[in-house]
């Protein structure tokens, strides 16, 4: 498939129904976007201790972030230099070395070959240490603490690759009175559907659903949040951020509302940690984030999604907590987030449902 047939696909006023069902193009979206380009890898609160680490992928490359005694942190490639298995399957934990199951290889927190099993059995020399080390992210990234990486040595920057979508990160960290946030201390779900990965990212900054497929929950929130009950006439907008980042702003709030949608000892505190300026951004901002390819930030938590197969995603939601802050807030936003987003909410599960369905649609194209 030739990039002039590959631009065609996608037009200002549709999208082809093989961007979302072509195995080949998904093959290429791998190599091409999620193998290139900045990738979102975990936040530094999951693995705040020296030798901590954490899994997860890129793409459907295997992964680990972990922290060296230094305080270093680290992406390596989850594949054992020696036989290709991979050394960690733990999805959180602290140790001081991955050891591969098959033939005992030991690897630090860095990468680096520190033994091997049976190593009599080795000629003097030939074993090269450095040379068999664990694969590593090319370039690696962390703001405000957000880490990224990429396995290409030739991306742009990271500073280039966030550009615009830097001050949403601020806003969202500056509603905690240190500007600290905690990622899933207080809770991750995991979900998959039968649907494009694309579906999810789409899905976490389009508002022209939320009226209908979520009238339910609107209905329900309206009772207590009278911003709500106009949700319809609010001035949502969406903006593109460069290199297929987007913003959708639900509702940016006056002082006004800004009183009644927070308590005022909380206002308080913000403004005395960052002064009145900034603590205003962070408490008027109401807002859905995507950073491409992989990451979506909503008010009580980060999406992570995962490309599995065409028609095959998983999606991690993981709750944030704000460092410092009272703790009936952080009580709140973990009710307010399992309201609309948990198993059982009034939210996330009729979109999971609804993007299964969208990829049922989407055999009908032949």
């Amino acid at each position: 498939m030739n990039n002039s047939t590959i631009n065609g696909l996608s037009q200002a006023e549709a999208n082809h129904v093989t961007l979302y069902s072509d195995p080949a193009l998904f093959q290429l979206e791998l190599e091409r976007i999620f193998y290139s380009t900045w990738v979102y890898i975990g936040h530094e609160s999951e693995i705040p201790e020296s030798a901590d680490f954490k899994t997860t992928f890129i793409g459907k490359i295997p992964v680990i972030l972990t922290r060296s005694p230094d305080g270093e942190l680290n992406v390596l490639i989850n594949r054992c230099s020696h036989r290709g298995s991979t050394v960690c399957a733990e999805e959180q934990g602290n140790q001081a070395q991955f050891i591969c199951p098959y033939h005992a290889w030991a690897f630090n927190l860095d990468g680096s070959l520190d033994g091997v099993g049976l190593p009599n059995g080795y000629n003097e020399g030939e074993i090269d240490y450095e040379a068999l080390s664990l694969a590593r992210a090319a370039k690696i990234a962390s703001y405000r603490g957000f880490v990224f990486a990429t396995l290409n040595p030739d991306a742009r920057t990271f500073d280039q690759h966030i550009g615009r979508a830097r001050k949403y990160l601020d806003y969202y960290c500056d509603l905690s009175p240190t500007g600290e946030i905690t990622v899933g201390k207080t809770g991750i779900y995991k979900q998959k559907y039968q649907g494009n990965w694309k579906i999810q990212l789409e899905g976490s900054v389009e508002g022209y659903h939320v009226w209908h497929t979520h009238k339910n929950a609107i209905d329900v929130m309206a009772r207590d949040v009278p911003l709500m009950k106009d949700y319809h006439r609010l001035p949502v907008r969406a903006y593109d951020l460069g290199y297929g980042h987007n913003i959708i702003e639900n509702y940016t709030l006056d002082e006004q509302q800004v009183y009644q949608r927070w308590p005022k000892e909380f206002i308080r505190t913000l403004i005395d940690a960052h002064g009145r300026d900034r603590a205003m951004d962070a408490l008027k901002h109401r807002f859905n984030l995507v950073l491409f390819p992989n990451f979506a930030l909503l008010e009580y938590h980060v999406r992570v999604i995962r490309p599995i197969a065409v028609d095959q995603t998983e999606v991690r939601t993981y709750h944030t907590s704000l460092v410092g802050a009272p703790e009936e807030m952080n009580y709140r936003r973990v009710r307010e987030h399992e309201f609309f987003y948990g198993p059982a909410g009034f939210g996330g599960p009729d979109d999971y449902a609804v993007f299964d369905r969208i990829q049922q649609g989407a055999r009908c194209c032949v």
